[in-house]
């Protein structure tokens, strides 16, 4: 993590590896997701000794996971990640994995997907938050635009690292209604707290979502 801020360090002063420092690296890695997959079950979890490393099959089994007990510590994980001042850390490593690009751009297609679209949620095709989160809004009956961005090339790297900088979220999902941002599934403050708050179905009606 030094070395990502401040370059190689000398060979006399690299520290040794620990099991603290591997977690910590684990940690962000948590934060962050592979890339673009997200808290994937069958691969951050193995490598940080939290789940045997397998395929999940489909999507019923992605959303069981993260209602297990281990999925809620990843979501704990996540959430005090984003709440800490490491988020920095991840919203700089999504511009670094970015690239460079026309950032006046790419916030024109970024307002326009908000703007233009009464609820549009901007996701990981095998995240199982993700995935919970389009189930719920299935499950209602509400008219949506999805964006896995993991399926667009640069134009979902570029989304994800100026969605980073305006929301100070890089996890997925990242979920906008009528224009508001609401978080991911569940914190910022995050469908299912609005959900069980009663004050969801509201305001897909008021935007227009409901079928």
């Amino acid at each position: 993590a030094v070395q990502a801020f401040f370059g190689p360090l000398p060979a006399m002063a690299r520290p040794r590896r620990s099991a603290a420092g591997v977690f910590l690296v684990g940690v962000v890695l948590l934060g962050t997701g592979t890339l673009f997959v997200g808290p994937s079950p069958a691969g951050l979890s193995s490598r940080l000794g939290l789940a045997p490393r397998r395929a999940y099959k489909d999507d019923e089994e992605r959303v069981g996971f993260m209602d297990s007990p281990i999925g809620q510590a990843i979501g704990a994980l996540s959430k005090a990640l984003s709440d800490s001042p490491l988020n920095d850390a991840k919203i700089w490593l999504a511009k670094q994995q970015a690239g460079e690009y026309n950032e006046a751009e790419v916030s024109a297609k970024l307002n326009s997907y908000i703007k233009d679209n009464s609820v549009v949620m901007f996701s990981y095709s095998k995240c199982p938050f993700c995935i919970k989160a389009k189930k719920e809004l299935d499950d209602m009956g509400a008219n949506y635009l999805v964006l896995d961005v993991d399926k667009m090339g640069d134009e979902g790297k570029h989304l994800r690292a100026e969605l980073a900088e305006r929301t100070r979220r890089t996890s997925m999902p990242n979920i906008f209604i009528a224009g508001e941002g609401i978080g991911g599934c569940n914190d910022g403050p995050g469908m299912m707290t609005l959900k069980k708050e009663g004050t969801l179905l509201p305001m897909l009606e008021k935007a227009g979502a409901m079928r």
